[in-house]
């Protein structure tokens, strides 16, 4: 099969994906919405820097598009064969645009022989969305420590979750050592929330981890995810 005829069957499964996801009644509701993903690489060691270069490549070309909001990649500290993409997107066009670049039909391509299994794609509602001139970057002196932390609540906690986590948001922000604190619901199973917080230092994080409304997010996991909240946790490195 040529590789444009099978790009040409690719775009209209991750189209169709993301509305069914996002459960909405119109193409014109998606194009406004703006998109959030996480995608989890699990790839094979002798194909591990084949793909890391072709994601650099993708990730460097998607910050230089008009609809890219952000785009970051990481490597999971304690599995090295596991690569994430988080990405915000203006739109569905923004993002249908952005698959017709050749770095990104390239990560698709190697996908095809580099993966353990496919590719896994979140699709996320930002429950706090910030505008593109309000998300932080990290300064040349800081030592980042990222998490990104995907939970399972048992049904009926939802609400408690959420509202427990705006409360989080809302404390979080401002303390001096946070660049980046966004959770999310993921549309079409309410039970799945992600989470993902960039901090300046180890020293950072350990401040918000002492803080009363982080111990009151700690003992609300007691009573509502399905399992232990170490289970859920994934501390992850940013790949420049």
């Amino acid at each position: 099969m040529k590789k444009s005829n099978l790009w040409n069957k690719i775009i209209p499964i991750i189209i169709i994906t993301f509305m069914t996801n996002f459960n909405i009644a119109s193409a014109q509701n998606v194009s406004e919405e703006r998109i959030t993903m996480l995608v989890t690489f699990n790839v094979k060691v002798e194909q591990k820097e084949a793909l890391r270069k072709a994601l650099i490549a993708d990730k460097n070309g998607a910050l230089n598009e008009k609809g890219n909001i952000s785009m970051e990649l990481f490597e999971h500290k304690d599995k090295p064969n596991t690569f994430y993409l988080f990405e915000r997107w203006d739109n569905q066009k923004s993002l249908d645009e952005h698959f017709t670049k050749k770095y990104a039909k390239d990560v698709l391509e190697l996908n095809k022989v580099a993966l353990t299994k496919p590719m896994q794609i979140l699709y996320l509602h930002d429950v706090s969305p910030l505008p593109k001139n309000e998300i932080k970057n990290p300064l040349s002196s800081d030592t980042p420590v990222d998490l990104v932390v995907i939970f399972k609540v048992k049904d009926g906690m939802q609400e408690t979750f959420i509202n427990q986590f705006q409360k989080s948001i809302v404390n979080s922000r401002p303390e001096q050592g946070n660049i980046e604190f966004f959770f999310h619901t993921v549309p079409g199973d309410n039970t799945k929330f992600v989470l993902y917080e960039r901090w300046r230092s180890q020293a950072a994080i350990d401040f918000h981890f002492a803080q009363p409304y982080t111990k009151e997010l700690f003992e609300m996991f007691k009573s509502a995810l399905e399992q232990p909240i170490e289970e859920y946790l994934n501390f992850i490195t940013e790949i420049k």
